[in-house]
């Protein structure tokens, strides 16, 4: 090699090193403007009084001061944290006492328990609470309705009161803290229950003194983040504790923002402040609670792995699927498809399609559909990109980067969607390049976007721990850059679950209702928001005919993506099998 080509070679890696810094420091400040600027917003709209856009807006503490002597701020601290602690212990604890039964356990119906949970993830809260309004409506729900014809009672139940907000979403995100649990108990040595079973331990003393403690980081990282997802929840306290007067963080920042005049900011934002130091506390508490304990369960001695014989109990538990399967799918989703075929919601009498051919002949909910579609699709994907490249460098970088993107990537999280819709339009509106924005659809799709990747995180984190490094290498070693690794390697290999996070994130992003109630532009709303509009006129049943449609359009796109990769593994098995033959 001449010295004319080693002059060359350092021309070449010197380029493709300041070429590669260069797109890392766009990567850096494009996280910055996307994720972290926009939320810092927070903290300065607590003490500006105003929108960015008025004049003459006055930096003052009067509404921060204001919002935290009002006793009902105080109020609504107090119904928060008995949502957050009443409901993530009930979720938390039976979705524990599933994923035991699941992966210990000798329970007739135990295989049915996981997809039984993702059906449950795919049902949006939005769709889930409304099935429970029309079984549980004080006036026309249909539980009061049978319980009128069989028994005389006139009033039965009425979920929208402190028990049916506390029940619906206690059942809500059990599936959540299943799903979160399983591996951890997969995992354990069955042998510390048998041992406990011997000494004369009852299966639940065993459950709640040996099973539960053995799995405690998970228990208290499932527990910690169903506590943040129950306290920036929007849809339940919205439609079932708002007419019971029972009023969380997020349904009190709405107040402030739509049912006052003017609009009081700085106490919204105020109560964004807390909201983001109870979020604080609660991973500080988990972290301390963890300290110096050990939780060493599997090491490298052979550990049992046969299911635990439970006897006559396991009847119980059985009995206890099947109850879970009827209040938290077939009675709500049953509600809402016999509630779509009536005339007028409560009469049993002439069930129809009615109301599916009105929707279809009514141009604006003919575009409220098809906008749904649009933006769920495509944001759905968008998100699930954002979420596996930085889960990519995540888990394969190291130092700042890593760091710093994971910080980033979960700041939504611990937001409200009414606050981060808030956090972005007073960043949009502070900018005067990027003003245009505001009141298009394209800024509620990225706020959309943003509050979904956190969900697509964890599901890219998943996949991507399956993939060992070394095919990365064998990659770089045969010459490939990263971008073709990332491209021909990794994303290959990731498809099924690409897909499968696209899907989840559509349907999020469909029945969210907390970020187009506040950034929806005139003309342009999504089905959550004229679902909204048709309930709170009393038209139920159109409502729920229009949450019908978005559910079998989802059906039909699963089966079609389900049969789909069937017929791939199909076909891969017979080119495999051909290729042997021929072999």
């Amino acid at each position: 090699m001449t010295s004319v080509d080693i002059a060359s070679d350092r021309r070449a890696s010197r380029t493709r090193a300041v070429v590669r810094r260069a797109l890392w420091s766009v990567f850096v400040i494009g996280l910055g403007l996307l994720f972290v600027f926009p939320v810092s917003m927070i903290v300065l709209g607590a003490v500006r009084d105003g929108l960015p856009t008025a004049p003459d807006v006055r930096w003052t503490l009067d509404g921060m001061v204001a919002a935290l002597t009002q006793s009902a701020t105080w109020t609504t601290l107090l119904n928060s944290l008995i949502l957050v602690v009443v409901c993530g212990a009930v979720a938390t604890t039976m979705g524990a006492l599933f994923a035991w039964i699941r992966t210990n356990t000798d329970v007739p119906l135990r295989r049915a328990l996981t997809p039984l949970m993702i059906i449950n993830l795919f049902v949006p809260p939005l769709f889930y609470t409304f099935g429970w309004i029309m079984l549980g409506n004080a006036q026309n729900g249909l539980i009061n309705q049978w319980a009128r014809s069989l028994f005389g009672t006139q009033q039965f139940v009425d979920v929208q009161s402190w028990g049916g907000l506390i029940l619906t979403m206690s059942l809500g995100y059990i599936p959540f803290a299943y799903l979160l649990m399983q591996g951890a108990f997969l995992n354990r040595d069955q042998s510390l229950d048998e041992a406990a079973s011997i000494a004369g331990a009852r299966t639940w003393r065993t459950f709640l003194t040996v099973t539960l403690p053995s799995v405690g980081p998970a228990l208290t990282g499932a527990a910690t983040l169903i506590m943040v997802l129950i306290l920036q929840s929007f849809e339940s306290p919205y439609l079932l504790g708002r007419p019971a007067d029972i009023h969380v963080f997020s349904t009190q920042i709405y107040h402030y923002i739509r049912d006052t005049t003017p609009a009081e900011y700085t106490s919204a934002f105020t109560l964004a402040l807390i909201v983001v130091l109870l979020v604080v506390l609660l991973f500080g508490l988990q972290r301390r609670l963890l300290r110096g304990r050990s939780f060493t369960t599997l090491t490298g001695k052979s550990s049992r792995r046969d299911p635990l014989q439970l006897g006559p109990v396991r009847w119980l538990f059985t009995v206890l699927i099947c109850v879970f399967l009827l209040l938290n799918l077939v009675l709500p989703l049953g509600a809402v498809f016999l509630g779509s075929l009536q005339p007028t919601f409560g009469v049993m009498r002439n069930l129809s399609f009615d109301n599916y051919t009105r929707i279809l002949a009514d141009p604006m909910l003919r575009e409220s559909l098809e906008l749904t579609a649009w933006i769920s699709v495509a944001g759905g994907f968008v998100a699930m990109a954002v979420a596996l490249l930085t889960s990519y460098v995540v888990l394969r970088r190291r130092g700042f980067l890593r760091g710093y993107t994971s910080f980033a990537m979960w700041i939504p999280w611990a937001l409200p969607g009414i606050v981060l819709a808030l956090a972005y339009m007073f960043a949009v509106l502070a900018f005067p390049g990027v003003k245009g924005l505001y009141g298009t659809p394209l800024l509620m799709g990225l706020v959309l976007v943003v509050a979904t990747v956190p969900l697509c995180g964890r599901l890219a984190e998943g996949a991507l721990a399956q993939l060992a490094p070394e095919l990365e290498e064998a990659g770089r070693i045969s010459g490939a850059g990263p971008v073709r690794v990332l491209g021909t390697i990794v994303l290959r290999l990731l498809i099924p679950s690409f897909l499968s996070g696209w899907f989840l994130a559509a349907l999020f992003i469909s029945g969210n209702l907390a970020i187009p109630t506040l950034l929806a532009p005139p003309g342009f709303q999504p089905v959550a928001v004229a679902a909204l509009t048709l309930y709170l006129n009393g038209d139920f049943s159109t409502a729920a005919a229009l949450f019908m449609i978005i559910l079998f359009a989802a059906a039909i796109v699963l089966a079609l993506a389900g049969a789909t990769m069937w017929s791939g593994r199909r076909l891969g098995a017979r080119r495999t099998e051909a290729a042997g033959l021929h072999g």
